[in-house]
């Protein structure tokens, strides 16, 4: 069996040291497109990103993985390469979980910003200027505040947990109404309006699909409370960024804390760049070194087993493309 890594972005030795222990198994590891294409010859399996799934390298896999039958991703998400479009034929697997803690640590980070200020506070200090009496009016905390979470995943389900040591209220918006650890209440989507409306803090945690493309609608939005914040860590497309731009401009909510956009990278000139109400990061709430839980190189290492037994794998996102 011959498997294909290409994630050009990733420095990682991980990969290579979960496929070490199975000697039947050719591991290949192309840097460039031209690699990759002659790489593809014969492989039955890949191992990619959602952000190494760009438009060259997707109409280079479609054209030369035409022997893959597994595509295993080291991202949850995998938006953009259904997007740009898979291979017919092959299971999908993603890493879902893998950077929850991550993620959750991301999404508090952007809530302890925006009620502590620390835009203002940070502006303070590249000024040579001691900005107490300016901030402290407005400053607020996270404990008692009552946090809606949509979508009670993996990463909602961290974000809960962390959000308790807080203190604060949590509600999570779900497809299941199953009661789940950390939260106070689960409500089932059809209740996003009313749980939307009572919330101090919101945050979009779901995965972005076409039935969930902009759940967070205009008329949700005008629904949040003026002094509510809005965090998404999920994906740009979750939410009517128009909209959501227009409310910061307005006031009409308090602030949001952005680590992605509808479109990415940001335009240079598009308007969340210069909100003060605004806390943007560039995609980067999964970064970081150290973790907990199982990483990559056990999910490969794991999902490369049962495919070697011919059983079902782990973490399955896709039967069989089309």
């Amino acid at each position: 069996m011959k498997l294909v890594c290409y994630d050009p972005h990733a420095r990682r030795s991980d990969l290579a040291e979960a496929v070490a222990p199975f000697p039947q198994v050719v591991f290949e590891r192309p840097s460039t497109l031209d690699e990759l294409a002659a790489s593809l010859a014969g492989a039955q399996a890949l191992v990619t990103s959602n952000r190494a799934y760009e438009a060259a390298a997707a109409a280079v896999i479609r054209e030369k993985g035409t022997e893959l039958r597994w595509i295993q991703f080291t991202t949850s998400g995998l938006d953009k390469a259904i997007g740009l479009g898979l291979p017919p034929g092959v299971v999908v697997t993603n890493a879902a979980g893998l950077r929850a803690f991550s993620v959750a640590e991301h999404a508090l980070f952007l809530m302890l910003s925006l009620v502590r200020q620390a835009r203002f506070a940070e502006q303070g200090q590249r000024d040579n200027h001691w900005v107490r009496d300016a901030i402290t009016p407005r400053m607020d905390n996270l404990a008692g505040k009552h946090l809606l979470i949509i979508g009670a995943g993996a990463i909602g389900q961290e974000i809960a947990r962390k959000a308790k040591a807080f203190d604060m209220q949590v509600t999570g918006l779900s497809r299941s109404s199953a009661s789940l650890a950390n939260f106070d209440a689960i409500r089932p989507r059809a209740e996003i309006g009313a749980c939307i409306a009572s919330a101090d803090i919101v945050v979009m945690a779901a995965s972005y699909e076409a039935q969930t493309h902009q759940m967070l609608s205009r008329p949700l939005i005008g629904a949040m409370k003026p002094t509510a914040f809005f965090i998404n860590i999920g994906r740009g497309g979750l939410v009517d960024e128009d909209a959501l731009v227009e409310a910061l401009q307005k006031g009409s909510i308090a602030g949001a804390g952005l680590d992605v956009t509808h479109t990415e990278p940001l335009p240079k000139s598009h308007a969340l760049y210069e909100l003060p109400n605004v806390i943007l990061t560039p995609h980067v709430a999964g970064a970081g070194s150290s973790g907990t839980g199982a990483g990559m190189g056990r999910i490969l290492a794991d999902n490369l087993r049962l495919w070697l037994k011919g059983e079902p794998l782990q973490k399955i996102v896709i039967e069989r493309t089309p």
